[in-house]
């Protein structure tokens, strides 16, 4: 049963941020909250695999100290972290799941495996990902997108801060204008700056649908299979 959803099998591309809060870069409150939003879903009907960002620990592209490729790594080692944190949040929740590191970490995460990975959505488990591709200079956005392609998702769900898709960036910009429904074509041309524009012309090649939506309120997830409260790229 899966109660109205427009997407049944989706990638969630979980910003980092949202999991930090008073407590620290991870926030216990937060954390329970995704883990909440996430068993509603699966209730749902949902196949829900999660994508991890980072940027509650580290952002490799913020470290200029260090080499690049180095910080990079910090940062695929921080949404490592994430998912290890959000397992513990789901496990406690009862949702069965299933974390799968582009970097393997005996004893923590087992390698991403795709095969694996589509039997456990099918199964009923959640998917989480961790540490991007694997691949310094790749954003988590453009992982996001490799693995929903991998996966035969229906779609990819950008959950952050962010409302959706704006004409201008609304931090800096009141009078910003959201747009509910974009393609991937004008997205490109516009060089609009919510989701990184290598994974959007990835999808644009295969035709990924990419939803972009505040993922920090109760019920915004499920709402958003639903193809409500966001905006659609595609």
């Amino acid at each position: 049963m899966t109660e109205g959803l427009r997407w049944r099998r989706a990638v969630l591309k979980l910003s980092g941020e949202l999991l930090g809060g008073e407590e620290g870069p991870l926030d216990q409150g937060a954390l329970s909250f995704f883990a909440q939003e996430v068993e509603a879903a699966r209730a749902a009907g949902a196949e829900l695999a999660v994508v991890m960002g980072g940027g509650n620990i580290a952002r490799g592209s913020a470290l200029p100290q260090i080499p690049r490729t180095a910080g990079h790594a910090i940062g695929m080692l921080s949404t490592l972290i994430n998912g290890v944190a959000l397992r513990e949040a789901l496990s406690e929740a009862g949702v069965p799941t299933l974390l799968l590191s582009a970097l393997p970490c005996q004893g923590v995460a087992e390698a991403v495996d795709p095969w694996q990975a589509r039997e456990a959505l099918a199964s009923g488990k959640v998917v989480l990902l961790a540490a991007g591709t694997g691949n310094p200079f790749v954003t988590t956005d453009t992982a996001a997108v490799i693995r929903a392609l991998a996966l035969e998702a229906q779609v990819v769900l950008k959950g952050s801060k962010v409302a959706g898709v704006f004409s201008t960036d609304p931090a800096g910009d009141p009078g910003a204008e959201l747009i509910p429904q974009i393609s991937h074509e004008e997205y490109l041309k516009r060089g609009l700056k919510v989701l990184d524009l290598a994974a959007v012309a990835i999808a644009s090649d295969h035709r990924l649908p990419i939803y972009v939506f505040r993922a920090d309120r109760k019920g915004a997830l499920l709402s958003a299979l639903r193809g409500q409260g966001g905006s659609l790229i595609g």
